[in-house]
């Protein structure tokens, strides 16, 4: 069952963004849905230092795919 299930559409993200707002470390807030969109524009932003929350119901899928897009970044820099 998905973290959401039970939930009203854009509920966790409200949940989420209000506890992040509230933290002392926080410095930006982006809310992108669409899970894989979330994480080629995470991976394409962070900068060292960065801490990401990605939230996923496809969650193997989702890991399939970051682990595709950590292999493509390793392949680029070996070519380097």
């Amino acid at each position: 069952m998905p973290p959401s299930a039970g939930r009203a559409d854009g509920e966790v993200m409200a949940l989420l963004r209000d506890g992040l707002a509230a933290a002392s470390r926080t410095q930006r807030i982006d809310e992108i849905r669409g899970e894989f969109l979330a994480i080629d524009t995470a991976l394409a932003r962070l900068q060292p230092g960065d801490l990401c929350l990605v939230l996923v119901d496809q969650v193997q899928e989702a890991l399939d795919h970051l682990a595709q897009r950590v292999k493509e970044a390793q392949d680029q820099v070996v070519a380097a």
